[in-house]
């Protein structure tokens, strides 16, 4: 079972294959200085957290696991051929059917204007997985099946 940080790992080095004319990075821990220092822009990569489903089986907890991820575009233009409207696109593109370690291909899930500040333009892209959260459970430590009984139902 893939870690959360696997899991942005590989959408990270799946926009960095795709779209190698930006800078993709992590989403910074102190957003407020971050520095937009690439001459195009960047895409930062940010997890937004997980929701959990109804356990599916009564002998070990097996949840699933919805994986949300969002990719902030960070351009210093907003319209035309590389700019932010049209890297939005990209970012879909690349992200949506891309299937990150144990878990269902990407599906894109929102997208929103950020705001605009000094010439740098930015926007989320949404994006969710699903995958199986499953316990780490000690092996060979339950009561082993010793008897089976088949009964037909008329």
């Amino acid at each position: 079972m893939a870690t959360t940080l696997e899991i942005i790992d590989a959408v990270v080095g799946c926009l960095r294959t795709r779209l190698p004319a930006l800078a993709v990075e992590y989403f910074p821990e102190r957003p407020v200085d971050y520095r937009l220092n690439h001459p195009k822009g960047a895409l930062l990569v940010s997890y937004l957290g997980s929701q959990f489903g109804d356990t599916v089986d009564t002998q070990y907890i097996a949840q699933p696991r919805t994986v949300k991820l969002s990719v902030t575009v960070v351009l210093r233009q907003l319209n035309g051929r590389g700019g932010a409207v049209d890297v939005l696109d990209l970012v879909r593109r690349a992200l949506v059917g891309f299937r990150p370690p144990d878990c269902r291909k990407l599906k894109a899930v929102s997208e929103k204007f950020l705001g605009e500040s000094a010439g740098i333009w930015q926007y989320a892209v949404d994006v969710a997985s699903q995958a199986m959260l499953v316990e780490d459970a000690d092996v060979d430590t339950e009561t082993p099946l010793t008897q089976v009984t088949h009964e037909e139902i008329p």
